[in-house]
């Protein structure tokens, strides 16, 4: 159970959270679980001896190894609600409230809300040695929090005025006073239905049975009326405030799912294109999008890299706030350097760097900072609680986008490491065999030469240099072939580029043939035509020697083999074909594997490690070309390859 437990203590200014967060750190030890400190920040409060206490607790709990998290809210207890709701927390720890002394407040204490809102969450009560609350009286938390709206205070009266209206006519009409009661139930209805907010619900209430009292009840045009009346006024009364009572909550639940379903719609098209994203540089360009897509503000980032804040970041702008026109980018990257030293938000809306011209937030994961985002927000509309939570959610997903990329790379080149150690483990032995035959054979014929070069036979002599002469030959071309596809496995084999004449590269490549291709009749198939082809030429030279030396070698004597070039399509096509015993079916893929050798050999094919192939198929991909081979009729293989063409009159100009 302890490895799936997490444990969210609640940040705050008291003076007592601090022995709150040191009792939670003591649970996550006991029990091995994972701790989170979460603060929710209110604009509206903004003492410095509070912002200073929350700094304080914050630093505390992450000495005592907790994840920091802010989020925003006026609401502590929904905020913190809904955040252990989507994160998976199994126990809440918080200091106790005290209790409101006023018998008729309706402030609750934050453990009685979390407790109904939150009933899966077992919640932890630190108690505290403050006095309770001595305030003698606080007005109801649905009308402290609320500000007066002229547009909704003139709507309010409007609707009042409407009702009246409709009241008079009915009574000229000789209706009874009870539909009057009734169209000003329903002008409650409709104030609560246009306006924000429940106060203008209890105010119309009220004004509706004032309203009523002085104009439709006698004497008319007084607030005093008969007792009679009394009854009806305090159902209208209650029947009005239930009614918009209702109202508005039903608003409240409207607006609440359009909020889920606008963030479950971010939410999922940002991870969806964060999937897309190939690299890091995406992954942050993806955030910008989104965010400024949800804020409608321009956004700009900082990338990290080795702790280093870039020096430059990159902008994406929007039409209607400026973009970053009159930014002082330079005096701003001190605030980024902050965010990233600090991984906490600064700047504009913030106590930290107020005057900036940009909220800065770090994405960050597991107390690593990846980049640094920057929203515009000195000229435009403040950012609701609601976005900012948003905004929160998609810069965590960003963070874990790019630490799952991050580790990623890191894995491919892990992988890429040992790759290339077993690439050189397989060169050493490969070449540690194959070496071996030649070399001893060079040194026992240069021995025998120096012993016995008197007893020797001019017809002996001859062999024994032309056997040394093979061998060399045969060694400069592995040591070739190994330093070329040395620098293409790490990378550092550069192309020179040069328009060629492909028949150019096929008679160069017959002058650098094995001598034992004599025994083979070796013929071209050149074009008409000024064929030019993009090439380097010494290497699409080693390229043609490789397979005119693999045909030779599995080719009996007297075999034919025939090399040529054309033109195919937009494509120089070369190719080397032979009449000997072909490739096996099904290896035509394999044969250009690195240490793979046929079966099918040539009296001298001992020799061979498996390079030359590959070194071909890594040449030509270089080029941009493909590389390929088949059998061919009655017998026989053909190699092939292509690579881009140039016109001449390219070349010309």
């Amino acid at each position: 159970m302890s490895e799936h437990e997490r444990i969210l203590v609640c940040v705050s200014a008291s003076p007592t959270n601090a022995d709150v967060i040191r009792r939670a750190a003591a649970l996550c030890d006991a029990l091995g679980a994972e701790m989170i400190a979460l603060y929710v920040e209110n604009q509206e409060v903004n003492d410095e001896t509070q912002a200073k206490a929350v700094h304080d607790h914050l630093a505390l709990a992450e000495r005592q190894g907790a994840l920091l998290t802010t989020i925003y809210g006026d609401d502590p207890a929904t905020a913190i609600a809904e955040y252990a709701r989507v994160s998976g927390i199994t126990r809440i720890v918080l200091g106790k409230s005290p209790e409101r002394r006023f018998p008729y407040a309706t402030n609750r204490t934050l453990m009685s809300r979390l407790n109904e809102l939150a009933p899966n969450v077992e919640i932890v009560i630190v108690p505290n040695q403050l006095p309770a609350d001595t305030d003698s009286f606080r007005f109801p938390r649905l009308l402290h929090r609320e500000r007066l709206s002229y547009a909704d205070l003139i709507k309010t009266a409007l609707i009042l005025a409407l009702c009246t209206g409709v009241g008079f006519l009915f009574s000229a009409v000789g209706l009874a006073i009870t539909n009057v009661v009734l169209i000003y139930i329903l002008g409650v209805l409709a104030v609560a239905f246009v306006t924000t907010g429940s106060l203008y619900s209890v105010l119309s209430s009220v004004l509706s049975v004032l309203v009523f009292n002085f104009f439709f009840t006698e004497p008319y045009y007084s607030l005093h009326s008969s007792p009679d009346y009394f009854a009806t006024f305090a159902v209208m009364f209650t029947a009005a405030l239930l009614s918009s009572s209702l109202t508005s909550r039903v608003k409240a639940q409207s607006l609440q799912t359009a909020n889920k379903a606008y963030q479950t719609e971010v939410l999922l098209s940002t991870s969806q294109l964060l999937q897309k994203a190939e690299d890091k540089q995406a992954i942050l360009e993806v955030a910008q999008r989104q965010l400024s897509r949800l804020l409608e503000h321009s956004v700009l980032h900082y990338d990290i890299a080795d702790g280093e804040v870039a020096a430059e970041p990159v902008l994406y702008t929007i039409e209607g706030d400026g973009g970053f026109d009159g930014v002082d980018l330079a005096g701003e990257r001190r605030v980024a350097n902050w965010v990233g030293r600090n991984a906490r938000h600064a700047g504009r809306t913030t106590r930290m760097f107020p005057q900036a011209r940009c909220l800065y937030m770090a994405v960050r994961s597991e107390g690593t900072v990846w980049a640094i985002i920057g929203i515009r927000a000195d000229n435009a509309p403040a950012i609701d609680e609601y976005r900012k939570n948003l905004m929160i959610s998609i810069l965590d997903e960003c963070a874990l986008a790019v630490e799952k990329d991050h580790m990623t790379r890191e894995k491919q080149r892990m992988e890429e490491s040992a790759r290339q150690e077993a690439l050189r483990a397989n060169l050493l032995r490969s070449i540690s065999h194959d070496l071996r035959t030649p070399l001893t054979s060079i040194s026992g014929n240069a021995a025998l030469l120096m012993e016995n070069q008197d007893q020797l036979s001019d017809e002996s002599r001859d062999r024994l240099y032309a056997s040394i002469y093979d061998d060399a030959i045969w060694l400069n071309g592995l040591v070739e072939n190994l330093l070329t596809i040395t620098r293409t496995e790490n990378g550092s084999m550069k192309l020179n580029l040069q328009m060629e004449l492909a028949a150019d590269a096929v008679e160069e490549a017959l002058r650098h043939m094995d001598r034992d291709a004599a025994k083979r009749q070796v013929s071209t198939c050149l074009p008409d035509e000024v064929l030019m082809a993009r090439m380097d030429a010494g290497l699409i030279v080693q390229v043609l020697v490789n397979l005119l030396n693999n045909a030779v070698k599995y080719t009996p004597e007297d075999a034919t083999i025939v090399v040529g070039v054309k033109r195919a399509a937009d494509w120089a096509l070369f190719w080397v074909v032979d009449d000997g015993q072909g490739v096996t079916p099904g290896d035509e893929k394999r044969v250009f594997d690195m240490f793979y050798t046929g079966v099918k050999r040539g009296p001298d094919s001992r020799r061979g490690i498996g390079l030359g192939l590959a070194l071909c198929k890594a040449i030509v991909q270089a080029h941009g070309g493909v590389i390929g081979v088949e059998n061919v009729k009655p017998h026989g293989a053909k190699f092939w390859f292509t690579l881009p063409i140039s016109e001449v009159e390219d070349y010309e100009q």
